[in-house]
């Protein structure tokens, strides 16, 4: 109780912070009301080119809840437009729409009303009847070149036509008329006609068109333009209707430099890397700790990643490897609205799943035998053993056979993700909220395995007069499943049914996996397995977690170009988890069931809060050519944690109760408490020149708690640069914008928790029931924090007109020096390993490149593309003496992710070399085997648009870089891998004949020397095709880990996710008191093509070992509704 109350009292600043946030905002949310600002603050994008007013119309309908209310005679709906507008209000399309016409609008409620200007109708029959003038002309840009399509209108009329490939044009007007001339990225241009006949037009390009922003450190919003550093940002509704278990797994292939591996296990997240490193994630301009896998998607409005420490030096040590941005919905701009999506995705087969051989049973040497391995018997031709009868419980004769094939399919449930989420926003003059409930079930595949998971979600905007406001937003999740437990070697599923159990019996007879029942397994292997449905109801990892974020702040607007902004926000959580098994489990040990078939019990918790606090004022100012920006701030740090766990010793004393007081002995009982502060001071300086030169200093010091009490500070330069050669030269008219970046950085790493404090290792019931109390490491002052010194240079080119086709390419460079070991040191000197700096230094270097295109744009269809490549690797910089490693691929300049391993021995010419018993010889060094990094990395994205109809097609995949396959060596050592089913082992176990002969090479003569490294010295060896004859069975067994075979490529090309939706006609579902309805067949996890791992899918491999008996990567295909009122 005592420990509750603790953390309660430590958190209180957190949950008033959360309280007031949620107060303010609901406060706001009572004061706001839906009004005619609705058409001011309903953004759209559009981008139409010789397409007619009616087309317009109909965009904005489907597109909004506005109807157009008009009378078809008086309204020429087939005039040909261009339009190119981005993230606009429906009023500022509608003046470029009617811009230079008799046309005006008004808007009521929802509805458009358009119609002819009454004064302009009532002119003077005079003005009416003004001689009309034929007009030719050209229409060019600012380099001479054409401008195809220009719209070209007389002013006040309806009257108009559009440039042809040569940009010229003609036109009936009035005399002395005035001509309207606009395009797409250009400004709009007044052409007196006066006495001409023939006009040169020259369009100057809209330099607000290029004015792209991007949220930045600190939630700042900045101009994309201004940046010396890489970004990428894409909208949150993109997330929205493929909904599976995990945002993060849409984020796969959309980020240049980010890699996702999406592991295939229940229960665990998709593990996201951003230049090789994990990034820090920022939720409304706050620091999180919660990964980025347990937000919800239909609370995202868009997401920018800030790619390296430059981008997020504001951070600190916590953003030095970059920084992914989340902004979440706050009401938006749509008055009241209630919106409902959903998502049920099912199961529609495997991408990737084991097969084994089932032509031969459990046992060895051709024997059956229910203790280990699959070498046994061959089955289905008559012979009989004693077996294990499940029904009747008993051992009896049976003749061995086949009939279970397909234990492990079989033993595989029916799995589906249903996702849904209900909001409820509302927005007004003064200000905007949103409120959300979100529920997610996952149901596994695995038996008793599925997640039931939900989020609350508020956030809001309220403004307090001209000059101040608040914003606020509050997180709460909450997330149980009966049962994570059940992968990996050891603890899967698949351990016991695929690689050390035979097809000679039907898993399902074993579903009553009770012989007494809460004491004694129905089951036949009974020395090292658990019965698979044991596992799965008696072997029990529950967990129950909560998790309450939230952020709330204060800006004021102290002069026009002078702003204070105060926010607070955070991460409260509670973590329960619950291990058990019962009286009568076989396995011991694996997993944590440490007690047996005496039973176990484990209770843990884990609390915890983070908070920031920080305050900064923005500046920004404009001195004619010249622009001044930046900003001057500190924060506040402070994170605790509490872990307290308990389990019961050599079992439980009542069968099936499970509880600590249950423990046979004495439970044990283990504490942990860590605290961090961190107290930081930063400012950044941006000076821009004519909009074309930028210049941005930035500068961080923070002190930290885990650092020496001598050396506590530490400070954060970085310096970025960024120009605009499209503003300074001439370039083609199709590269309108071209832009130049670099920037440099010092970003560090302080040490973790206690690294330099002691702390207690407290060990129980050590010496008859005493316990003891010691310091495992020897802590010394002088260890400094890691430092990485980075920089990058880019560029940002778009081409055509309009800017269809933009390319983002990027290099980086980040050196990493002062890293740290912990080094193992003599027991005699009373501990055990000792913190250290090494003088070994690391440099990743990388290469990213993203393109954004609309390669078609015609009426009724458009296709959008999106392709991101990037690749980076880590290399040796400098070594230290003492502890880099000594061996030939470790040098100055050479990858660090090598990956060596003691094969087989070969001759000169490669052959594997036969020993005198006719199995491979054991090479008694290591050799270089490949790199675990991949070399290329992809994804391509597609929207295909065509009328009411979309379809996306998302890939993504990787080449190149190696893994290790844990699957193929258990099942080439256990003789359960299907290529052990040959004539080979037909002839031994069948004919007796020990016949095989293993491809290669035996010695006949001589002799060979080698040094330390295993290189040759001398070599007198004569060698001779190998004929020595041996058994199949040995030779597998003793040559199953062979690296040549096991490390395989992880190349793969993914069709991660697809939907086909349909978005039903507004005058449809205008009737059923919708504001839009879309409906769309979905798919996730769709196709897999791999170059190696037969049974297993690469993408969830990071490392190595990466593949470890991992479980089938499932296909999912449903239905997607999303529906707003």
């Amino acid at each position: 109780m005592k420990k509750k109350e603790d953390f309660c009292r430590e958190s209180n600043h957190f949950l008033k912070s959360l309280g007031l946030a949620l107060c303010l905002v609901s406060f706001g949310g009572s004061a706001i009301y839906a009004s005619s600002l609705y058409a001011q603050r309903t953004m759209l994008s559009i981008q139409m080119n010789d397409r007619t007013v009616e087309d317009v119309f109909e965009y904005i309908e489907k597109n909004s809840e506005f109807i157009f209310v008009y009378h078809g005679s008086n309204i020429d709906l087939h005039r040909k437009v261009n339009l190119d507008v981005r993230d606009q209000s429906v009023e500022i399309i509608l003046d470029k729409l009617f811009s230079g016409t008799d046309i005006e609008y008004i808007i009521n409620n929802r509805q458009i009303i358009v119609r002819r200007d009454t004064k302009k109708e009532d002119l003077p029959i005079a003005n009416q009847q003004t001689k009309k003038v034929k007009i030719t002309g050209v229409v060019k840009d600012a380099h001479g070149d054409p401008v195809i399509g220009a719209n070209v209108v007389e002013k006040g009329t309806t009257n108009g036509t559009i440039s042809d490939l040569d940009g010229n044009f003609s036109l009936d007007v009035s005399a002395g008329n005035v001509l309207m001339v606009s395009y797409v990225g250009f400004q709009e241009k007044e052409v007196p006609v006066g006495d001409k006949k023939v006009l040169q037009i020259v369009l100057d390009e809209d330099s607000k068109a290029l004015e792209e922003v991007v949220v930045t450190a600190l939630g700042i919003t900045r101009s994309e333009k201004a940046l010396g550093y890489a970004t990428q940002k894409f909208k949150g509704d993109e997330l929205e209707k493929v909904k599976g278990v995990n945002i993060a797994t849409s984020l796969s292939g959309r980020i240049s430099g980010m890699r996702v591996y999406n592991s295939t296990e229940f229960g665990v997240a998709p593990k996201i890397k951003l230049r090789g490193e994990e990034p820090l994630v920022v939720v409304d301009g706050v620091p999180t700790n919660q990964a980025f896998s347990d937000f919800n998607q239909d609370v995202i409005e868009n997401i920018t990643v800030l790619k390296g420490a430059t981008a997020s030096a504001l951070y600190g040590s916590r953003g030095g490897n970059g920084a992914i941005m989340i902004t979440t919905k706050k009401g938006g701009d749509k008055g009241f609205s209630i919106e409902v999506n959903t998502s049920n995705m099912f199961n529609a087969g495997q991408l990737k799943i084991p097969e084994v051989q089932t032509a031969y049973s459990a046992g060895s040497g051709g024997k059956f035998d229910n203790i280990d391995y699959v070498w046994g018997d061959k089955l289905d031709i008559g012979r009989v053993y004693t077996q294990w009868d499940p029904i009747k419980k008993e051992y009896r004769e049976m003749e061995l056979t086949s009939r279970g094939k397909n234990n492990f399919k079989n033993f595989l449930e029916f799995s589906m993700i249903s996702n849904t989420t209900v909001s409820v926003s509302s927005s007004g003059k003064n200000g905007s909220i949103r409120t959300s409930l979100s529920y997610l079930y996952d149901k596994n595949q695995y038996p008793n395995s599925r997640k039931n998971k939900f989020w609350y979600n508020i956030g809001g905007e309220l403004k307090l007069g001209n000059k101040a406001s608040v914003e606020g937003s509050m997180n709460f999740t909450q997330e149980s499943a009966p049962n994570t437990a059940g992968y990996g070697y050891g603890t899967g599923y698949m351990y016991n049914i695929l690689l050390w159990t035979g097809p000679e019996y039907d898993l399902r007879d074993y579903k009553d996996y009770w012989l007494v029942p809460n004491e004694k397994q129905n089951w036949h292997y009974t020395d090292w397995y658990d019965n698979p449905y044991f596992e799965a109801y008696e072997k029990i990892k529950s967990i129950n977690n909560f998790t309450t974020n939230g952020s709330l702040s204060f800006k004021y607007e102290i002069l026009p170009w002078l702003k204070l902004q105060l926010r607070a926000g955070g991460v409260a959580y509670a973590n329960n988890n619950v291990t058990r098994s019962s009286v009568g489990t076989i396995s011991k040990g694996r997993g944590g069931w440490e007690d047996g078939a005496l039973g176990y019990y484990k209770e843990g918790k884990k609390t915890g809060f983070t908070m920031n606090y920080d305050f900064f004022l923005l500046f920004n100012k404009k001195l004619s050519d010249f622009s001044v920006d930046g900003l001057l701030g500190g924060s506040l740090y402070y994170t605790k944690t509490k872990n307290l766990e308990a389990s019961t010793k050599n079992g439980l004393s009542v069968p099936g109760f499970y509880s600590i007081k249950a423990s046979v002995e004495s439970p044990i009982v283990d504490a942990e408490t860590k605290t961090k502060k961190v107290n930081s001071l930063f400012g950044t300086l941006t000076l821009g020149y004519k909009d074309t030169y930028y210049l941005e200093a930035t500068g961080r010091n923070d002190w930290s708690s885990t650092l020496p009490s001598n050396d506590k500070s530490y400070f954060y330069p970085s310096v970025g640069v960024s120009i605009i050669p499209s503003n300074i030269i001439s370039l083609p008219d199709w590269i309108p914008f071209w832009k130049l970046r670099g920037s440099w950085t010092v970003s560090k790493t302080d040490l973790a928790i206690y690294d330099l404090d002691r702390a207690y290792t407290i060990k129980q019931n050590v010496w008859d029931g005493l316990n003891t109390a010691s310091y495992p490491d020897y802590l010394r002052g002088d260890v400094k924090p890691i430092t990485n010194r980075t920089w990058e240079i880019g560029t940002g080119i778009h081409f055509l007109q309009g800017h269809r086709l933009k390319l983002d390419v990027s290099y980086f460079n980040k050196l990493t020096y002062n890293n740290t070991i912990s080094q193992r040191i003599s027991s005699a000197t009373g501990y055990k390993s000792r913190l250290m700096n090494i003088d070994e230094e690391y440099v990743r270097r990388g290469v990213e490149i993203s393109i954004d295109a609309t390669p078609v744009q015609v009426r009724d269809f458009s296709w959008d593309v999106s392709l991101n490549l990037s690749t980076s690797k880590r290399y040796y910089a400098k070594l230290d003496e003492n502890f880099s490693p000594d061996n030939l691929w470790t040098y100055v300049g050479a990858r660090t992710d090598s990956y060596s391993y003691k094969g087989y021995d070969k001759d000169p010419d490669g052959n594997y070399i036969i020993n005198t018993n006719g199995l491979m010889s054991r090479s008694q060094y290591s050799s270089l085997i490949g790199y675990t990094d991949p070399d290329l990395e992809y994804g391509l994205a597609n929207v295909f648009k065509y009328k009411n109809f979309t379809l996306t097609l998302n890939f993504d995949g990787r080449i190149g870089g190696k893994s290790w396959s844990n699957t193929e060596f258990h099942m080439l050592e256990t003789g359960a891998h299907p290529d052990t089913d040959n004539q080979w082992r037909y002839d031994e176990v069948v004919n007796g004949k020990k016949n095989y002969v293993g491809e290669g090479v035996k010695i006949v003569s001589g002799e060979v020397k080698y040094d330390q490294y295993g290189r040759i010295t001398s070599d007198t060896r004569v060698f001779a095709p190998n004929d020595i004859e041996t058994s199949y069975e040995d030779f597998v067994r003793s040559s199953h880990n062979n690296p040549d075979k096991l490390v395989q490529k992880k190349t793969f090309l993914k069709l991660r996710e697809m939907s086909i939706g349909y978005n039903l006609p507004k005058k449809f579902i205008s009737k059923l008191s919708m504001n839009s309805c879309y409906v769309g067949f979905i798919g996730q996890n769709l196709f897999v093509l791999t170059k190696d791992f037969r049974f297993s899918d690469p993408d969830g491999f990071e490392d190595i070992e990466g593949e470890d008996i991992s479980s089938p990567s499932i296909r999912y295909v449903g239905v997607n509704l999303k529906v707003e009122f």
